[in-house]
């Protein structure tokens, strides 16, 4: 005897007992993929130039969503006008232009500014739809990506556009991150600029004392870079002269310690030292050196 089909009701029980297990295992993908989205593995105090980010942002948007093109408009620290960084493929470069300057002219740009979520307008020739999201962190505008998509690619969903937030959201801080380091690493330059011109020995060490920077007068000392401080003290005050350094480690200055260094022919040079810690624009704990002869 043939068995009896399913009756209606539970037939219907088990298709939304599948559709709902298809939607967990859907959930659970895209939670996945979120948690790693803002995983960016560019070294950004490495960078001289934000590219390499946006390059990788291009990347992870790619996983999502496929744009013909992509785009990344950077507010310019001088003028705050938005300027193109980055066109993939660069061969949409002119047509972005000319419609971003349409966009802009016809205040949807700015529109799209003050929202923080995607924004969809059509190209003027009405062949592409414009995917608009502004980079923003907590405290500030950093720019604007446009995706280019063909009229006919259907719409993103609320997750995908949900996800690309989240993207570009990380891309932002990181490139606010990138603009501090920049920052810090412009300082650096001007410091040791200035350090450079000093007619007093100034040297810069490790936390276990190699010699990380020099000016000129102290390499008139024999200390140069990449060689050990301690190697020029004198054996009658390597214990204050090792001391010393600790204590800088340990985030106190020391001030007007005598110690002796070692010059040409072995001769005996009478110094006082003034040393405080110091941290580079990296974050990485030095110990600035001022060697006043004594």
């Amino acid at each position: 005897m043939d068995k009896a089909p399913y009756p209606t009701g539970t037939h219907s029980l088990e298709q939304r007992l599948r559709h709902l297990e298809e939607q967990a295992r859907f959930t659970l993908d895209v939670l996945e993929m979120a948690s790693t989205l803002g995983d960016f593995q560019t070294c950004i105090n490495k960078l001289h130039e934000p590219t390499a980010l946006l390059e990788e942002t291009i990347l992870r948007i790619g996983e999502l969503v496929h744009f013909s093109a992509s785009a990344f408009y950077l507010v310019d620290e001088n003028s705050s006008d938005f300027t193109l960084s980055l066109c993939s493929p660069a061969l949409f470069r002119e047509m972005l232009d000319a419609e971003v300057q349409h966009l802009i002219d016809n205040g949807v740009f700015a529109l799209a500014v003050r929202e923080n979520r995607p924004v969809t307008v059509y190209s003027r020739d009405n062949m592409y739809r414009l995917v608009l999201h502004v980079l923003a962190t907590t405290s500030r505008t950093r720019g604007m990506f446009v995706g280019v998509m063909s009229k006919g690619e259907r719409n993103l969903s609320g997750i995908l556009m949900s996800l690309l937030s989240i993207v570009l959201k990380h891309c932002a801080n990181a490139i606010e991150s990138f603009e501090l380091y920049r920052l810090f690493r412009q300082g650096d330059r001007d410091q040791y600029l200035f350090v450079d011109s000093l007619p007093v020995p100034v040297v810069e060490l490790s936390a276990v004392g190699e010699v990380v920077y020099a000016n000129a007068a102290a390499v008139q000392l024999r200390l140069a870079q990449g060689d050990s401080f301690f190697a020029r003290v004198a054996q009658t005050s390597q214990g204050l002269a090792r001391s010393s350094i600790v204590q800088c480690g340990e985030g106190e200055s020391v001030n007007g310690v005598r110690l002796e260094l070692t010059g040409e022919a072995d001769n005996i040079l009478p110094v006082i030292l003034h040393a405080a810690p110091w941290k580079t624009g990296t974050s990485e704990l030095h110990v600035r050196c001022i060697l006043v002869p004594a």
